[in-house]
Protein backbone atom coordinates (compact mmCIF):
# COMPACT_ATOMS: atom_id res chain seq x y z
CA UNK A 1 0.00 0.00 0.00
CA UNK A 2 1.30 3.40 -1.13
CA UNK A 3 -0.59 5.79 0.92
CA UNK A 4 -2.78 5.45 3.78
CA UNK A 5 -6.47 6.94 4.51
CA UNK A 6 -5.84 8.34 8.32
CA UNK A 7 -8.46 9.38 10.89
CA UNK A 8 -7.47 11.45 13.78
CA UNK A 9 -10.28 11.58 16.83
CA UNK A 10 -9.35 14.42 18.77
CA UNK A 11 -7.94 16.40 16.39
CA UNK A 12 -8.31 19.63 17.98
CA UNK A 13 -7.25 19.11 21.53
CA UNK A 14 -3.52 19.84 22.51
CA UNK A 15 -2.01 16.48 21.45
CA UNK A 16 -4.64 16.61 18.24
CA UNK A 17 -3.04 19.90 16.50
CA UNK A 18 0.34 18.79 17.50
CA UNK A 19 -0.19 15.45 15.35
CA UNK A 20 -1.61 17.42 12.41
CA UNK A 21 1.27 19.47 12.78
CA UNK A 22 3.75 16.88 12.43
CA UNK A 23 2.28 14.93 9.94
CA UNK A 24 2.26 17.75 7.70
CA UNK A 25 6.30 18.13 8.19
CA UNK A 26 6.99 14.36 7.63
CA UNK A 27 6.96 12.17 5.00
CA UNK A 28 4.20 9.99 6.20
CA UNK A 29 2.25 9.05 2.90
CA UNK A 30 -1.11 10.18 3.75
CA UNK A 31 -3.60 10.28 1.17
CA UNK A 32 -7.09 11.08 2.98
CA UNK A 33 -6.83 12.86 6.22
CA UNK A 34 -10.18 12.77 8.11
CA UNK A 35 -10.20 14.71 11.47
CA UNK A 36 -12.80 13.98 14.03
CA UNK A 37 -13.75 15.37 17.55
CA UNK A 38 -17.11 16.36 19.54
CA UNK A 39 -19.57 18.75 18.28
CA UNK A 40 -18.04 21.18 20.48
CA UNK A 41 -15.21 22.07 17.63
CA UNK A 42 -16.87 20.04 14.97
CA UNK A 43 -17.59 22.72 11.60
CA UNK A 44 -13.76 24.23 12.49
CA UNK A 45 -11.03 23.40 10.02
CA UNK A 46 -6.99 22.70 10.27
CA UNK A 47 -4.31 23.17 7.84
CA UNK A 48 -2.63 20.65 6.77
CA UNK A 49 -0.44 20.31 3.44
CA UNK A 50 -1.69 24.02 2.05
CA UNK A 51 -5.84 22.59 2.59
CA UNK A 52 -7.87 23.30 4.93
CA UNK A 53 -9.27 20.28 6.56
CA UNK A 54 -12.89 20.17 7.82
CA UNK A 55 -13.62 18.68 11.25
CA UNK A 56 -16.33 16.56 11.78
CA UNK A 57 -18.09 14.69 14.64
CA UNK A 58 -16.59 11.58 15.34
CA UNK A 59 -20.41 10.04 16.18
CA UNK A 60 -20.87 10.04 12.55
CA UNK A 61 -17.78 8.58 11.35
CA UNK A 62 -17.30 5.27 9.56
CA UNK A 63 -14.29 3.77 10.45
CA UNK A 64 -14.40 1.69 7.26
CA UNK A 65 -13.08 4.70 5.14
CA UNK A 66 -9.64 4.56 6.91
CA UNK A 67 -6.78 2.43 7.22
CA UNK A 68 -5.48 3.83 10.27
CA UNK A 69 -7.00 5.77 13.43
CA UNK A 70 -4.89 7.53 16.05
CA UNK A 71 -6.98 8.40 18.69
CA UNK A 72 -5.33 11.17 21.15
CA UNK A 73 -8.73 12.20 23.19
CA UNK A 74 -10.14 11.09 26.52
CA UNK A 75 -10.11 7.93 27.95
CA UNK A 76 -13.99 7.88 27.58
CA UNK A 77 -13.82 8.43 24.33
CA UNK A 78 -11.25 5.91 23.35
CA UNK A 79 -13.21 3.18 25.02
CA UNK A 80 -16.70 4.40 23.05
CA UNK A 81 -14.95 4.39 19.59
CA UNK A 82 -11.66 2.06 19.50
CA UNK A 83 -13.65 -0.95 19.30
CA UNK A 84 -15.45 0.55 16.49
CA UNK A 85 -12.46 1.49 14.63
CA UNK A 86 -11.13 -2.15 15.17
CA UNK A 87 -14.07 -3.96 14.24
CA UNK A 88 -13.90 -2.02 11.04
CA UNK A 89 -10.09 -3.38 10.52
CA UNK A 90 -8.70 -0.31 11.17
CA UNK A 91 -4.98 0.05 12.75
CA UNK A 92 -5.43 2.15 16.06
CA UNK A 93 -3.11 3.66 17.75
CA UNK A 94 -4.43 5.45 21.33
CA UNK A 95 -2.78 7.56 23.09
CA UNK A 96 -5.71 7.99 26.23
CA UNK A 97 -4.08 5.40 29.02
CA UNK A 98 -7.66 3.45 28.36
CA UNK A 99 -6.04 -0.09 26.87
CA UNK A 100 -2.57 0.52 28.33
CA UNK A 101 -3.23 -2.41 30.88
CA UNK A 102 -4.52 -4.48 27.96
CA UNK A 103 -1.85 -7.13 27.74
CA UNK A 104 -3.47 -7.74 23.71
CA UNK A 105 -2.42 -4.27 23.19
CA UNK A 106 1.40 -3.56 22.81
CA UNK A 107 3.16 -0.21 24.84
CA UNK A 108 5.29 0.66 22.17
CA UNK A 109 8.67 3.42 22.07
CA UNK A 110 10.19 2.81 18.56
CA UNK A 111 13.07 3.26 19.50
CA UNK A 112 13.12 0.96 22.33
CA UNK A 113 10.82 -1.95 22.18
CA UNK A 114 9.83 -1.49 18.38
CA UNK A 115 11.10 -4.61 17.79
CA UNK A 116 8.21 -6.35 19.74
CA UNK A 117 5.47 -4.59 16.80
CA UNK A 118 7.29 -6.94 14.23
CA UNK A 119 7.50 -10.32 16.68
CA UNK A 120 4.11 -10.05 16.77
CA UNK A 121 0.99 -11.00 15.14
CA UNK A 122 -1.03 -7.54 13.20
CA UNK A 123 -2.01 -5.88 15.82
CA UNK A 124 -5.08 -4.37 15.93
CA UNK A 125 -4.10 -1.90 18.75
CA UNK A 126 -1.21 -0.42 20.00
CA UNK A 127 -0.98 2.11 23.14
CA UNK A 128 1.06 4.67 23.10
CA UNK A 129 2.75 4.53 26.59
CA UNK A 130 2.58 7.96 29.11
CA UNK A 131 4.89 10.53 27.32
CA UNK A 132 7.27 9.95 30.99
CA UNK A 133 7.60 6.75 30.13
CA UNK A 134 8.46 7.77 26.34
CA UNK A 135 10.90 10.09 27.53
CA UNK A 136 12.61 8.05 30.22
CA UNK A 137 13.27 5.28 28.74
CA UNK A 138 14.45 6.87 25.43
CA UNK A 139 17.20 7.98 27.59
CA UNK A 140 17.64 4.99 30.02
CA UNK A 141 17.68 2.34 27.23
CA UNK A 142 20.86 2.85 26.48
CA UNK A 143 22.28 2.98 29.40
CA UNK A 144 20.31 -0.48 30.46
CA UNK A 145 21.84 -2.25 27.04
CA UNK A 146 24.86 -1.38 28.23
CA UNK A 147 25.34 -1.95 31.73
CA UNK A 148 21.95 -2.86 33.03
CA UNK A 149 20.10 -1.09 35.47
CA UNK A 150 18.78 -2.60 39.19
CA UNK A 151 16.59 0.79 40.37
CA UNK A 152 15.38 3.64 38.93
CA UNK A 153 14.13 6.48 41.35
CA UNK A 154 12.10 9.08 39.14
CA UNK A 155 11.22 12.56 41.01
CA UNK A 156 8.69 13.60 37.60
CA UNK A 157 7.60 17.69 37.71
CA UNK A 158 4.38 18.06 34.99
CA UNK A 159 3.64 20.43 33.37
CA UNK A 160 -0.62 21.09 32.92
CA UNK A 161 -0.47 20.57 29.00
CA UNK A 162 -0.47 16.92 29.82
CA UNK A 163 -4.27 17.63 31.24
CA UNK A 164 -5.40 19.46 27.88
CA UNK A 165 -6.74 22.98 27.10
CA UNK A 166 -8.40 22.95 30.35
CA UNK A 167 -5.56 22.76 32.47
CA UNK A 168 -3.64 24.95 30.42
CA UNK A 169 -6.46 27.90 30.48
CA UNK A 170 -6.39 27.36 33.94
CA UNK A 171 -2.73 28.22 34.61
CA UNK A 172 -3.05 31.11 31.79
CA UNK A 173 -6.42 32.62 33.48
CA UNK A 174 -4.91 32.01 37.58
CA UNK A 175 -1.75 33.71 36.55
CA UNK A 176 -3.50 37.42 35.01
CA UNK A 177 -5.99 37.59 37.77
CA UNK A 178 -3.02 36.96 40.53
CA UNK A 179 -0.82 39.74 38.63
CA UNK A 180 -4.08 42.36 38.46
CA UNK A 181 -4.07 41.83 42.40
CA UNK A 182 -7.46 39.06 42.18
CA UNK A 183 -7.56 36.21 43.47
CA UNK A 184 -7.25 32.78 41.45
CA UNK A 185 -10.26 29.97 42.10
CA UNK A 186 -9.62 26.58 41.41
CA UNK A 187 -11.77 24.87 39.13
CA UNK A 188 -10.06 21.87 36.98
CA UNK A 189 -7.55 21.11 39.79
CA UNK A 190 -8.25 21.01 43.50
CA UNK A 191 -5.82 23.60 44.42
CA UNK A 192 -4.61 27.03 42.82
CA UNK A 193 -1.61 25.91 40.04
CA UNK A 194 -0.53 29.39 39.65
CA UNK A 195 2.74 30.59 41.20
CA UNK A 196 2.13 26.83 43.22
CA UNK A 197 3.22 23.45 43.49
CA UNK A 198 0.91 20.38 43.94
CA UNK A 199 2.58 17.55 45.74
CA UNK A 200 0.25 14.53 43.59
CA UNK A 201 -0.98 14.38 40.32
CA UNK A 202 -4.19 12.20 39.91
CA UNK A 203 -6.34 10.40 42.44
CA UNK A 204 -4.24 8.47 45.45
CA UNK A 205 -4.55 4.87 46.46
CA UNK A 206 -4.97 3.78 49.94
CA UNK A 207 -0.92 3.14 50.11
CA UNK A 208 -0.66 6.85 49.57
CA UNK A 209 0.51 6.33 45.50
CA UNK A 210 -0.90 8.21 42.80
CA UNK A 211 -2.28 6.42 39.43
CA UNK A 212 0.60 8.77 38.03
CA UNK A 213 2.96 7.01 39.35
CA UNK A 214 1.55 3.54 39.35
CA UNK A 215 1.26 3.88 35.86
CA UNK A 216 4.91 4.90 34.91
CA UNK A 217 5.95 1.78 37.39
CA UNK A 218 3.24 -0.46 35.89
CA UNK A 219 3.99 0.42 31.82
CA UNK A 220 8.21 0.24 32.63
CA UNK A 221 7.53 -2.91 33.79
CA UNK A 222 5.79 -3.51 30.72
CA UNK A 223 7.88 -2.09 28.15
CA UNK A 224 11.39 -3.34 29.82
CA UNK A 225 10.45 -6.72 31.01
CA UNK A 226 12.54 -7.06 33.66
CA UNK A 227 11.58 -8.56 36.83
CA UNK A 228 15.03 -7.60 39.10
CA UNK A 229 14.59 -4.15 37.88
CA UNK A 230 12.33 -1.96 40.87
CA UNK A 231 10.92 1.77 39.61
CA UNK A 232 10.27 3.76 42.01
CA UNK A 233 8.27 7.34 40.69
CA UNK A 234 6.93 10.87 42.58
CA UNK A 235 5.08 13.31 40.33
CA UNK A 236 4.35 16.89 41.05
CA UNK A 237 2.50 19.33 39.47
CA UNK A 238 4.13 22.58 38.29
CA UNK A 239 3.12 25.58 36.86
CA UNK A 240 4.43 25.15 33.48
CA UNK A 241 2.60 25.54 30.52
CA UNK A 242 4.42 22.66 28.30
CA UNK A 243 7.50 20.08 28.63
CA UNK A 244 7.77 18.12 31.52
CA UNK A 245 10.67 17.67 33.54
CA UNK A 246 12.42 14.50 35.31
CA UNK A 247 15.22 14.08 37.99
CA UNK A 248 16.31 10.75 37.76
CA UNK A 249 18.53 8.49 40.02
CA UNK A 250 19.48 5.00 38.42
CA UNK A 251 21.82 2.19 40.13
CA UNK A 252 23.07 0.47 37.09
CA UNK A 253 24.05 -3.43 37.36
CA UNK A 254 27.51 -2.81 36.46
CA UNK A 255 30.01 0.60 37.13
CA UNK A 256 29.65 3.32 34.91
CA UNK A 257 31.61 6.38 35.40
CA UNK A 258 28.71 9.64 34.23
CA UNK A 259 31.65 10.32 31.33
CA UNK A 260 30.63 7.34 29.59
CA UNK A 261 27.06 7.82 30.26
CA UNK A 262 27.46 11.82 28.67
CA UNK A 263 29.12 10.03 25.60
CA UNK A 264 26.46 7.45 25.08
CA UNK A 265 23.78 9.96 25.10
CA UNK A 266 25.51 12.05 22.90
CA UNK A 267 25.66 9.96 19.94
CA UNK A 268 21.43 9.39 20.57
CA UNK A 269 19.72 10.59 17.70
CA UNK A 270 16.80 11.56 19.56
CA UNK A 271 18.29 13.49 22.58
CA UNK A 272 20.64 16.45 22.82
CA UNK A 273 23.10 16.49 25.69
CA UNK A 274 22.72 20.05 27.58
CA UNK A 275 25.20 19.88 30.21
CA UNK A 276 27.75 23.02 30.10
CA UNK A 277 28.89 22.96 33.91
CA UNK A 278 31.24 25.96 33.50
CA UNK A 279 28.75 28.01 31.54
CA UNK A 280 25.70 27.15 34.14
CA UNK A 281 23.74 26.07 30.83
CA UNK A 282 21.66 23.59 31.56
CA UNK A 283 18.11 22.31 29.99
CA UNK A 284 14.58 23.90 31.34
CA UNK A 285 11.47 23.28 30.26
CA UNK A 286 10.33 26.87 29.19
CA UNK A 287 13.76 28.26 27.50
CA UNK A 288 15.09 24.74 26.26
CA UNK A 289 12.37 22.37 25.61
CA UNK A 290 8.78 23.60 24.83
CA UNK A 291 8.04 23.55 21.40
CA UNK A 292 11.12 20.92 20.57
CA UNK A 293 11.21 17.35 19.11
CA UNK A 294 13.99 16.42 21.12
CA UNK A 295 14.92 15.04 24.70
CA UNK A 296 17.49 17.30 26.72
CA UNK A 297 19.34 15.90 29.18
CA UNK A 298 21.40 17.96 31.33
CA UNK A 299 23.32 17.60 35.03
CA UNK A 300 24.93 14.24 34.57
CA UNK A 301 26.80 12.64 37.28
CA UNK A 302 27.97 10.10 39.91
CA UNK A 303 25.67 9.48 42.69
CA UNK A 304 27.24 11.01 45.79
CA UNK A 305 25.52 8.16 47.95
CA UNK A 306 26.24 5.01 45.53
CA UNK A 307 29.09 3.42 43.75
CA UNK A 308 27.12 2.33 40.68
CA UNK A 309 24.81 5.06 40.79
CA UNK A 310 24.13 7.78 38.15
CA UNK A 311 22.08 11.11 38.30
CA UNK A 312 20.54 12.83 35.73
CA UNK A 313 18.14 15.87 34.60
CA UNK A 314 15.79 15.05 31.93
CA UNK A 315 13.49 17.78 29.73
CA UNK A 316 11.52 16.64 26.98
CA UNK A 317 8.01 18.67 25.49
CA UNK A 318 5.38 16.44 27.00
CA UNK A 319 2.80 16.91 24.01
CA UNK A 320 5.08 16.82 21.24
CA UNK A 321 8.08 14.14 22.08
CA UNK A 322 5.84 11.44 24.40
CA UNK A 323 2.69 12.38 22.59
CA UNK A 324 2.58 13.31 19.33
CA UNK A 325 5.98 12.64 17.46
CA UNK A 326 5.77 9.29 19.17
CA UNK A 327 2.61 8.56 17.74
CA UNK A 328 4.12 9.11 14.31
CA UNK A 329 6.61 6.77 15.06
CA UNK A 330 4.39 4.04 15.65
CA UNK A 331 2.00 4.76 12.40
CA UNK A 332 5.62 4.74 10.35
CA UNK A 333 6.46 1.20 11.99
CA UNK A 334 2.80 -0.41 11.85
CA UNK A 335 2.90 1.40 8.07
CA UNK A 336 5.78 -0.29 7.03
CA UNK A 337 5.26 -3.54 8.48
CA UNK A 338 1.82 -4.46 7.74
CA UNK A 339 -0.18 -2.06 5.17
Amino acid sequence: MDTVNLAIIGATGAVGEVVVELLEKSTFPVDQLYLLASERTAGTSLMFRSQPVMVNVVDDFDFSQVHMAIFVATDAVSLKYVPKAQEAGCLVIDNSQAFSTDNKAPLIIPSVNGHALVEMEKPSLVVNPDSSVVTLWTVLKPIYDAVGIQRVNVTAYDSVSRHGKKAINELATQTASLLNGQGASPKFYNEQIAFNVLPSVGSINGDGHSDSELRIVEQTNSIIADAQMQTNVTCIQVPVFYADSMAVTIETGDPIHAAQVREMLEKHSEIKVLDDVEGQTFATPVTTASGKNDIFVSRIRNDMSHSRGINLWIVADNVRKGAALNTILIAEELKKSYL
